[in-house]
């Protein structure tokens, strides 16, 4: 693969062993497994985080983990809402854009055209300190990717996040693979949001145990049974049902399933 990300072999204080991914442009990627099995690891090894061995290539260019500032501003990551400094949210999002140059009447547009895609835009001139913790989730989200990167980075976005957020950001996330050259990347420990992928990967252990299209890993139900992962309602409801045999195959849409049984 000449572009996409591209990691081989990284190892971590045996943490992370011999993890091997590719990842193609225009593709919503999700990584689940257990609390502690590395996922977010993987995601501080790609921006240099921690002192990694391995490789890792973003549209083929080498990442050098000990002078790695200069090769991730084409990176956003989200790992937690520590990022927002206490002041308003405009100014907290205008700030990535101006360390970059931007000029300010370009920067402001940006910061309102991108926090009223996310349902923030009530919220530009709010003290960061004063807002929810949902609220703060999604303005940090904001801030990490308020300068268009083509790799987005999303640690654990969707955890005790108000649903209303929820179906903005998926919603957002969705629109961005009409850019062909953006590629997204989310732990998830939810097994809700599992369905948003384009592609599923497991970890276990430091480990990638499993990966492909998610249609096709939650047919395996025991694998996300024994490896203590939920499984998206629709597909758990569907094994229910074709347990019955009023089903015979996993469906995910509400509408179709009810149709599927009147049948």
């Amino acid at each position: 693969m000449k572009s996409g990300l591209k990691i081989k072999s990284l190892y971590f204080k045996d943490i992370l062993t011999d993890i091997n991914i590719e990842l193609k442009p225009g593709t919503i990627n999700v990584l689940t497994g257990k609390g502690g099995s590395g996922k977010t690891l993987i995601l501080k090894s790609i921006v240099g985080f921690i002192d990694y061995s391995g490789t890792i290539s973003l549209d083929g260019i080498i990442f050098d983990n000990k002078n790695i500032q200069d090769q991730i501003k084409n990176i956003g990551i989200y790992l937690n809402t520590k990022t927002l400094e206490n002041k308003s949210v405009i100014l907290n999002l205008m700030d990535p854009l101006l360390n970059l140059n931007y000029q300010e009447e370009n920067a402001k547009k940006i910061v309102y055209e991108l926090t009223k895609k996310l349902g923030v835009d009530n919220l530009l001139y709010t003290q960061a300190n004063t807002l929810s913790h949902s609220q703060k989730k999604v303005v940090a989200f904001a801030q990490s990717i308020v300068h268009s990167p083509n790799l987005i980075l999303i640690d654990n976005l969707f955890d005790s996040l108000d649903e209303y957020y929820n179906e903005k950001i998926i919603s957002y996330l969705k629109s961005l693979k009409k850019n062909k050259k953006i590629i997204i990347l989310i732990t998830i420990n939810n097994g809700e949001y599992l369905l948003i992928a384009d592609n599923l990967l497991i970890i276990k252990g430091g480990k990638i145990i499993e990966q492909g299209k998610p249609q096709k890993l939650l047919e395996k139900e025991n694998l996300f049974l024994k490896n203590d992962i939920e499984l998206p309602f629709m597909s758990d409801l569907s094994n229910k049902i074709m347990a019955y045999e009023l089903i015979d195959r996993q469906i995910y849409d509400m509408n179709e399933m009810v149709d599927e049984i009147w049948q």
